[in-house]
């Protein structure tokens, strides 16, 4: 499970061995061993024998800021990857096998968004025509993406970003359209979210992305050796990439939230620049996210919980690199 510190002036320490939370006179013991990360996102104390036994038990502690995404992290300093592997990781990044896996993430994405409008369809029943329109406008754009195989490139980073905003248009707006008025919204909007549905986007995606950079490292690849975001500086650009396929999971559990009145108005606050989350709103609804997360579903012929499926795709990542990429020996050289 994660552990989610989301009080401020809670104190994360150790006791004979694990865990201890504590908060004024509330005490509770945490096994490490029942931990997969800790996710920090208010402020509270971290002792240094707390950090050194995560790092021991090779748990991350993530921190996050107020639209979900997470600003740094503390974990084992000791990465799993063989040397070999990261190598052929960079070999990867720049061939043509490298972009086949991109556009393979982005064929998985659409897949999941049509069966999100899908849903819709089967529940707001006063939209079908235009959620129609939109299921055949992402089917007519899967038919072009094959034009987008080639050796990664700016010019083909560029094409296939285009190809990419063009999909979601049609995605975002015919959700848009399709939810109940309270929810609806113009257009997606990004750091700070402008309305209520976007800022469960954003803050969902930024947890979304710790489990996907987990499944990575699990696997020993480099997260900031990515294919389509390589140019992002010193980000886990890998990640960006590999998350492109998950995305749509996390519409879908805020779709089935809002569908079903579980979400509160009150629990977002306005600010200056825009809106987020609030403490409330973040104590009910992450605990929900992380069970929607271990729920078992069936993907590329496996049934697994949502959170092994990503691992899943990140260790068959490395196994598709380590198959794919045959460098020859320097050593042999002539």
């Amino acid at each position: 499970m994660q552990m989610i510190l989301n009080t401020t002036g809670l104190a994360l320490k150790v006791e004979k061995g694990v865990f201890l939370v504590s908060t004024g006179d509330e005490r509770r013991l945490i096994s490490p061993e029942s931990l997969h990360s800790i996710a920090i996102t208010s402020p509270c104390l971290l002792s240094s024998a707390a950090i050194e036994l995560a790092a021991d038990a090779g748990i991350p502690i993530y921190f996050y800021d107020d639209t979900g995404d997470a600003r740094s992290c503390l974990r084992s300093p000791y990465f799993d990857s063989l040397a070999t592997l990261r190598r052929k990781q960079v070999y990867f990044s720049d061939d043509l096998a490298g972009s086949c896996w991109v556009l393979e993430q982005f064929r998985h994405k659409t897949q999941h968004q049509l069966q999100n409008l899908t849903y819709l369809q089967d529940r707001r029943g006063s939209q079908e025509g235009a959620l129609q329109t939109a299921i055949l406008a992402l089917q007519e754009g899967l038919l072009t993406l094959n034009t987008h195989q080639q050796i990664p490139s700016s010019t083909w980073s560029a094409g296939l970003m285009g190809w990419e905003g063009s999909q979601a248009r049609a995605y975002w707006q015919a959700v848009a359209a399709a939810l109940p008025a309270a929810w609806t919204f113009k257009s997606r909007t990004r750091r700070p979210a402008q309305d209520a549905f976007n800022a469960l986007l954003n803050y969902f995606y930024g947890f979304l992305y710790g489990i996907v950079e987990q499944g990575i490292f699990a696997a020993g690849l480099d997260p900031h050796l990515g294919i389509l975001h390589v140019d992002d500086y010193d980000r886990p650009t890998l990640s960006y990439d590999l998350i492109e396929a998950f995305r749509p999971w996390v519409d879908r559990f805020i779709l089935e939230l809002v569908l079903s009145d579980q979400v509160e108005q009150g629990y977002f606050e306005p600010r200056s620049s825009g809106i987020f989350l609030n403490s409330n709103g973040k104590r009910f609804l992450i605990p929900q996210f992380n069970e929607w997360m271990k729920q078992a579903v069936r993907w590329q012929e496996r049934q697994m919980s949502r959170e092994a499926q990503i691992f899943r795709a990140a260790a068959m990542l490395a196994k598709h690199i380590q198959e794919t990429v045959q460098r020859p020996d320097p050593a042999a050289a002539p």
